[in-house]
């Protein structure tokens, strides 16, 4: 803005400079036409009455000549006349010279020369000196041994009248000239600033600022320009407009997409990120921040630059971040006339998280369901063999079936849901729970050794709100774990309250676990040393996953030798009111 107004005082000194030559010159040009023309005319008039006398004069020359006589009464035509008379001979000899009763001789040697030299030749001359002082007019005499008669006559009158006309024109050519420069600089200064006006809505469209107003006053040139300007401003402002409009919606579509967006330059700046970029590029990333490298096997840098090349085209990669997670990157080069290039991130962990939980749901499946379900066989093949033949051992059996097909189904149930919340497609159903029927139909179903009892310690009106079929299944694979690996003593399945919290333990007295087998206890496919060698390694794994989506955790206390206590605590999950059993 310094700079476009240092401009306009150029302009305007520049205006004003052009504005006083042409008064200057035009003012020159007046005064000069007008000084000519004035002496002209007063040197005119003057050359008339010397002409009209200077004939008067050559006339009674002649007539002098004709009587015969000499002209010696030249000295009295010469007052008569108020004229310097002198008569020439045909040789240009000067014959006879008189001069006027007022005043000294009238001399101007060069246009008498001059008009002399014309006489002699025929013509008559008619001339003054440059003053204007002096006019001399030359007549040819046609007496014999006469030749010419020059009349010179002085006119101080007209020499001061055009030495003041010449000094009055060029001082009113001063003050002319004057005004004219401060008219021009007043007119440039009008002019540039509205020119100023001008550049300074333009200046402010540049900046953004479509709000402010044009104003122009008159309906010349310039108030024609200023309208033409505001027409353009509001059209301009109406379209930017529109364009925020569809800038702020796409924006807000690019918000809500569950893919990342990222925009860079080709200095790699960040010209935009969406919230699902921001958080797979680990930072607060914002416009005009350099593009991040977040990942050290893989530069997105370099990946950014080659979508700059002359012949890019669409770009794709794939990145692990780390073992859980994997990014799928879309590179959209730029236009031929654009400096911008488009970069898609695709999240793809919860796509593998899904395909972890297919697998882990059939992995899970085939270890819950073999014992329910060889139970279910061996059942049906007893009754095969005969004891469908024996109404009590036929009710027994059919019992224990019905029995292990609604295990069977609580477990399916739990198995679906675990691999759903696992999945992350819905967050496992909570109702209020009875602890105490609870831990007693689990420790129903446990076949312990001989000599290993098995407890229950719970209070009767104590309920926690959980998922049902998730819990169950949980304690299950722990109260199995406990009784497989107790071969004496006792299996106590206990829960009780701390404040909102709930606790559920299952304690036994058993071989216990050294802290090597602790620290990998619940992880997937894994079997301690000498701990159930027939088994796949997922029971206490399922349980861990089990306890993490119903938001609690596991606390596991054991030593060799001196059994082992696994508590599953869950917070804020106490259910204050009793719950019907």
């Amino acid at each position: 803005m310094v700079a476009m107004t240092r401009r306009f005082i150029g302009v305007r000194w520049w205006l004003g400079a052009a504005f006083a030559v042409v008064a200057a010159t035009s003012t020159a040009i007046v005064v000069s036409q007008f000084s000519t023309r004035s002496e002209n005319a007063f040197r005119g008039k003057a050359e008339e009455l010397a002409a009209a006398s200077a004939f008067d004069a050559a006339k009674q020359v002649d007539g002098w000549a004709r009587r015969g006589r000499n002209p010696v009464g030249l000295a009295r035509i010469a007052k008569q006349q108020n004229l310097e008379l002198h008569v020439y001979d045909r040789a240009g000899r000067r014959v006879d010279a008189a001069s006027p009763a007022s005043g000294g001789r009238v001399e101007a040697p060069e246009q008498e020369r001059q008009a002399l030299a014309t006489a002699l030749a025929g013509g008559r001359v008619e001339t003054s000196s440059p003053s204007g002082g002096v006019f001399v007019v030359s007549i040819p005499l046609r007496e014999p041994g006469l030749g010419a008669l020059v009349a010179l006559s002085a006119r101080p009158d007209v020499a001061n009248a055009i030495g003041i006309v010449s000094d009055q024109a060029l001082r009113a050519g001063v003050i002319a000239g004057l005004i004219g420069v401060l008219v021009g600089l007043v007119l440039a200064q009008l002019i540039a600033l509205r020119l100023r006006r001008l550049a300074a809505a333009a200046e402010a469209i540049a900046l953004g600022d479509f709000e402010t107003p044009l104003r122009y006053r008159f309906r010349d040139e310039f108030g024609a320009l200023a309208h033409s300007f505001e027409r353009m401003r509001r059209q301009v402002r109406r379209t930017f407009r529109q364009i925020e409009g569809d800038r702020d919606r796409l924006r807000l579509l690019l918000e809500r997409l569950h893919e990342g967006v990222v925009t860079v330059d080709q200095e790699l700046v960040v010209n935009f990120a969406n919230t699902e970029a921001r958080r797979l590029l680990g930072g607060r990333l914002a416009e005009g921040d350099p593009l991040p490298d977040p990942w050290p096997a893989f530069s997105l840098r370099e990946f950014a630059e080659g979508l700059f090349d002359g012949d890019a085209s669409l770009a794709q990669a794939r990145v692990r971040p780390d073992e859980e997670r994997a990014v799928a990157l879309v590179g959209i080069p730029s236009q031929p006339e654009g400096d911008t290039v488009m970069i898609v991130l695709d999240d793809l962990t919860e796509q593998e998280r899904r395909e972890l939980a297919e697998r882990e749901f059939v992995s899970n499946a085939a270890h819950e369901l073999r014992t329910p379900l060889t139970t279910i066989i061996g059942a049906v093949e007893v009754l095969q063999a005969g004891a469908k033949d024996d109404p009590p051992e036929r009710d027994r059996f059919l019992a224990h079936i019905e029995r292990e097909a609604a295990r069977l189904a609580r477990l399916a149930r739990a198995l679906l849901t675990l691999a759903r919340a696992h999945a992350g497609q819905e967050r496992p159903k909570r109702e209020p729970v009875p602890l105490e029927p609870l831990l007693a139909e689990v420790a129903s179903d446990l076949r312990p050794r001989d000599g290993v009892t098995l407890e229950v310690d719970c209070p009767p009106d104590l309920g926690a709100s959980v998922n049902r079929d998730l819990l169950e299944q949980a304690l299950r694979n722990l109260g199995e774990n406990a009784v497989n690996h107790t071969p004496e003593g006792r299996v106590t399945l206990r829960a009780y309250a701390v404040g909102r919290t709930i606790r559920v333990e299952v304690e036994d007295t058993g071989v216990g676990m050294t802290a090597d087998t602790q620290r990998h206890v619940f992880d997937r496919f894994f079997r301690g040393k000498g701990r159930d060698a027939e088994g796949f390694g997922l029971g206490l794994a399922i349980v861990d996953q089990t306890v993490r989506t119903l938001d609690g955790r596991i606390e596991l206390d054991s030593a060799p030798g001196k059994g082992t206590r696994v508590r599953i605590v869950l917070e804020r999950a106490r259910v204050r009111e009793e719950v019907p059993a």
